[in-house]
Formats: C-alpha cells, sequence, structure tokens
C-alpha cells in the first residue's frame, strides 16, 4: 500500500510504503502496546476504547508525537501511558465539532444571502418562482469575459451544476429539473407548490453551491460578498478562502483526524491573503516559502476572516490548563499544536480574536 508521510517539522511530503498488516485481536493490539512500554493502567477499559475508537485513529493517528523515535524500526514509548492517546484523541474530536459548527454557520449566511440577494433582482412575481433554474440568469464561469477572471481549474462546465440539470431519476421516476426533483426527495419542499430559492438551496452541498455562486452575474456577486464582510475587490480572497473550507470541511464531515489537516498540494493559496494574515505556507527544498499547503493553524486564520474563533480558542485553554494536570500532558499539547501550525501556545488562545 502506497501513502504520503508529513514531516511535522517541514510539512515536507514524501512518498511511503506500508505492508499490508494482518488482522490483530484486541488483546494481541494490548500486547503489542505494552512491547513498546506504553504504560496500561486498566486493561480492559483499553479494549473497550480500541473497540470503539479504531486503532488506526486512535494510535497510528497520533503516535508520530509521543515515540520515542518516529523513524526508529522499533517503535518505542518513555514514560506514556495509554491515557495519553485518549487526551490527543479527545482533543481532535471536540476541536472537529467546533469547527464544522463555525463552517455551518458561514454555509448557512452564505446561502441565505445567495438566495435573498439572487431574488431581488429576478423574484418579481409570483411567475418568477422559478427564476434560479434558468440558466439564463447567471455568467458561465468558462467565458473569458467573466467577472471574475478564474483560474482554468474553476472553469468548470456550468450546465451540469445540479440545478440545472433536467430529467434527473429518484426511487425509478424521471423528474423534468430540480424543483421537482426536490419536492420528490424532500418531505418539507414538497409542501411547496412552487419551492422559492431560499428554500430549495438548503440542500445544496458545498461544492455545487460554490459552483453556482462563480455563475451569479457581477452586481449580484457583490452583493453577496459585501453581506459575507469583504468587498468586491477582495473576490480572489473569497473565492479562495470558500476552496480551503470545502476542503476542511471535507475532512471534519468524514470525522478524519482535524489535527493533521492540510489543503491539498494543488489549491494555490492566494498570494494577497497570505500577506494579509501572516499564513505560514509549505517551503521548498530551498527552504523559500511557496504559495501552496497550509496547516489547520492558517485554515482557521482564512476562517477567521468571516466568523469569530472564540470557542476554538477556549478549547485549547480548556485542555492545556484543565485537562492537562502534568507536565508530560501539557507537552503532548505543545506537540499537537506544533502539528497544526503553531506551538506557542499563547498563538492557540489569541485565535479567538477575530
Amino acid at each position: 500500500m502506497v501513502s504520503f508521510i508529513q514531516n511535522n517539522n517541514t510539512g515536507e511530503i514524501t512518498l511511503s510504503t506500508h505492508v499490508t498488516k494482518t488482522f490483530k485481536s484486541l488483546d494481541q493490539q494490548i500486547e503489542l502496546l505494552k512491547e513498546r512500554k506504553l504504560i496500561i493502567r486498566d486493561e480492559n477499559k483499553a479494549k473497550q476504547h480500541l473497540l470503539e475508537k479504531n486503532y488506526f485513529d486512535l494510535i497510528n493517528g497520533f503516535e508520530t508525537l509521543l515515540l520515542i523515535d518516529s523513524k526508529a524500526a522499533n517503535k518505542e514509548y518513555n514514560g506514556l501511558y495509554f491515557e495519553d492517546f485518549l487526551l490527543l484523541y479527545d482533543f481532535d474530536k471536540k476541536l472537529n465539532l467546533e469547527i464544522l459548527k463555525i463552517l455551518d454557520k458561514f454555509e448557512i449566511r452564505l446561502k441565505t444571502s445567495m438566495a435573498y440577494r439572487f431574488c431581488e433582482k429576478y423574484f418579481l412575481t409570483a411567475s418568477d418562482s422559478a427564476c434560479y433554474i434558468d440558466i439564463n440568469k447567471y455568467t458561465d464561469p468558462r467565458l473569458n469575459h467573466h467577472h471574475l477572471s478564474l483560474p482554468q481549474d474553476l472553469r468548470k462546465y456550468f450546465s451540469r451544476n445540479k440545478v440545472f440539470e433536467t430529467n434527473r431519476s429518484f426511487k425509478g421516476a424521471t423528474y423534468s429539473n430540480f424543483i421537482e426533483l426536490c419536492k420528490a426527495k424532500y418531505p418539507y419542499i414538497s409542501t411547496y407548490d412552487h419551492p422559492p430559492f431560499w428554500v430549495t438551496i438548503k440542500v445544496l452541498e458545498f461544492g455545487p453551491l460554490f459552483n453556482l455562486l462563480l455563475g451569479f452575474e457581477k452586481d449580484i456577486f457583490e452583493k453577496v460578498i459585501n453581506d459575507m464582510g469583504m468587498k468586491y475587490i477582495d473576490k480572489q480572497k473569497f473565492i479562495n478562502s470558500i476552496q480551503i473550507f470545502i476542503e476542511l470541511r471535507n475532512t471534519c464531515a468524514h470525522f478524519q483526524l482535524v489535527n493533521r489537516f492540510r489543503t491539498s498540494k494543488n489549491l494555490r493559496i492566494d498570494a494577497g491573503m497570505k500577506s494579509d494574515l501572516d499564513l505560514r505556507t509549505k517551503t521548498n527544498t530551498s527552504g523559500v516559502s511557496i504559495n501552496y499547503e497550509i496547516r489547520l493553524y492558517d485554515t482557521l486564520l482564512v476562517l477567521s476572516q468571516f466568523e469569530s474563533l472564540k470557542n476554538i480558542g477556549k478549547l485549547c485553554q480548556n485542555f492545556y490548563f484543565k485537562r492537562c494536570t502534568s507536565k508530560r500532558e501539557k507537552r503532548l499539547m505543545l506537540n499537537i499544536f506544533e502539528r497544526m501550525g503553531r506551538k506557542k501556545h499563547s498563538d492557540w488562545f489569541k485565535i479567538s480574536v477575530k
């Protein structure tokens, strides 16, 4: 099996090959951890945690932060406890939920603004209720004269957005358009004869929503970006921000370990946003910063342009000062802070300031 591993200090990604491992019972997993000198106070409780949380996430996801030498052939812990893994795992899960709450708030605001501003222009009479599925009321992102000057990777085939699809099938029946399909799939929408945009937009995932936004005409787009707290002059930062949020949401929604989050290596970070927010991007082999790949801390700085992160700051403070009752545990928290982009705990506490 081939995978990619990332150096926690440099952020450099290298190719790694893992040998497919054989199944190990809970007893065998416990013995393996004990052979590596991990202290397990209560084996029965540890087995229950391994059964509920998955060895790959609970142990493999954090072991490089706890091993004496993560590159050594024989893995070994020194004076560490099974509970240390639980501490970091619990922090990651609580952080994941807080980020999801913030992203959810951002998405609701965006959907509300998009529906309102579009209908403000086009929903003038009752006969205009379906205006939002009329592709002629949008600007095709593929056109060279598009007002957003989009990079090639965002100039997608606009008519394939689900809002414009026709003759879609659901449970053996075919529906003529997006509105009729929504009425068939969602009971709360079926109560409307002609469901308006602010009702159906709720079912759009982040990806199709973003694609639809890129097709908004300039005057509508300007109002939306202003509603979200930016000016039209910052449109490239706004677009780049949403690209980053889509990746972050995918990580959180699939309950992957968010402390290991990195933006994808082919997603370019806007240079202006990098400068404004002092983002730390990946460095090349010469140690020079390039405009690709940011870790979680910098991703949250991008999110802080739109939403308050005070609950994330509180969560970090709570874990560091209350949950960590020993120097060992505090050291582990600093390790995970560093993996996420900043080692100084004060940086994580200050991130609450928008």
